[in-house]
This record gives C-alpha cells, structure tokens and sequence, in this order.
C-alpha cells in the first residue's frame, strides 16, 4: 500500500505538468456545448439539453483516454520507467493502478466541471441521485475507452500512436453521436455509429434518464469492446516483449 501511495502522488504530481493539456480537454467539450445548446436551445426539449450535456462529458472523457493514458504509458516505456519499477518493489499491478486512479481524478474534474456549465449556464435539473448515477455510468462505461488507449501503446512511434488516437478518437465522437444525433447520417452511417462502443454508452445514459432502468444489451456490447481489447492489448505486449 506504501509503494502504491507513492506511485499515486507521483502521478498526481506529473498530471500537474499537464495542466494546460487537461483544462483544453475540458475547455474545449464545455465551449461546443455552450455553443451547440445555445443554438438548438429554443426547438430542443430539455430532455434533449441534457442527453447533449452528457454527450459533451464523455467527449471530454474521451479526450483523456486516447491522448493523455496512451502518451503517459509510451512516455513510460521510451523513458523506462517502467523498467526500472519492475526492478523495485512495486508490483505491475500497483503500476496500472496508480495510472487508474489518475485517470479517475481527470474524469471526476471533467464531469464536475461540465455538469456544472450544464446546470448553471443551460439550467440542466436533476436529482443529485441522477447527477451521480450518470456520472458512475460515465466512469464506468469509459473503462472501454481506456482499455483502447492502452491499446494504442502497441504502436511503434508516438507520431503513429497520436495520428491513429486522433482517428479513432474523431470517429468514435462523430459516429457515436456525442456531436449530432445519427438520425442525420445516411442509412449506412447510421448502421456503423450504432455498434460504436460510444453510441452505446450513451444508449445506458439515456436509458436511465428516460426509465432509470439499465440498458442490458448495451452494457453487454461495451463489456465485450472491453474483453476484446484488454485480450489483444494483453497478447500484443506479449508479442512485442518475445520479439
């Protein structure tokens, strides 16, 4: 538990590095709901403010997961750090979770932060019970996209790893609906941005906001993303270490 603390305070501490970064992260999300929901506030129900409120949050999480996760985990391994605690008394698993629990506090200030501009700019109302559900379904839920960050570590070069995370980063925010609703893709379109892992957490968030029930088959599509990816994260780093 000692080795772990320390781990954590060292992540905390890098994070403080990379302020500028994270308040773009957030700063951007929040600045396109400000806009959007301005725009469409008149012609669009409430309901509808608050799906796009929760859609600008994960678009912010997102930016964390394939940018942030994956440029701190090459950092790491070019720098070998990673190495080096392998020689010391720290486990990998304490590794990982340190590199979590960073993650958690990057989430936790995105939904705070964004759930606030919902609220006090667009007049967003919920039961604090609601706020917290959907923000545990966010954390939840964005634990696929973590899993693909990590995964873009496989990548030979930094260059490669952030042009293929801007790729999928922008698909999965434009297909999956966070900017527009899919109803105004092509038919093909549409068929493609409703297997997106993003289309589908949305799918539990807004299932909850419309029935507070849980979107069964929507969570078994994520948790699936999240087995595939870890399974070829895992056997791609086994790949890379024997050759």
């Amino acid at each position: 538990m000692k080795h772990l603390i320390s781990l954590i305070k060292i992540e905390l501490t890098v994070g403080k590095r990379q302020m500028a970064y994270f308040l773009l992260s957030i700063g951007l999300p929040a600045a396109f709901y400000l806009l959007f929901s301005g725009i469409i506030a008149k012609d669009t129900p409430e309901a509808g403010l608050r799906s796009y409120l929760f859609s600008m949050t994960l678009f912010s999480m997102l930016s964390t997961s394939f940018f942030s996760l994956p440029s701190d985990l090459y950092t790491d391994k070019v720098n070998n750090w990673k190495k080096m605690l392998q020689h010391s008394p720290v486990s990998v698993l304490e590794y990982y979770i340190s590199k979590f629990f960073n993650m958690l506090v990057q989430y936790l200030l995105s939904i705070i932060i964004v759930f606030s501009i919902g609220h006090f700019a667009r007049g967003v109302n919920l039961p604090l019970q609601e706020w917290i559900v959907i923000a545990l379904i966010l954390i939840i839920g964005s634990i696929t996209f973590i899993a693909m960050g990590a995964m873009l570590t496989l990548l030979p070069s930094m260059q490669l790893m952030s042009v293929i995370g801007n790729i999928v980063f922008m698909g999965l925010a434009v297909l999956g609906g966070l900017w527009f609703p899919i109803s105004m893709f092509p038919s093909w379109m549409q068929a493609i941005g409703k297997v997106t892992p993003t289309y589908q957490l949305m799918q539990v968030v807004n299932g909850y906001l419309k029935n507070q029930t849980f979107n069964l088959p929507a969570i078994l599509i994520l948790a699936g993303y999240t087995i595939v990816v870890v399974l070829l994260t895992v056997n791609g780093n086994r790949w890379l270490n024997r050759n």
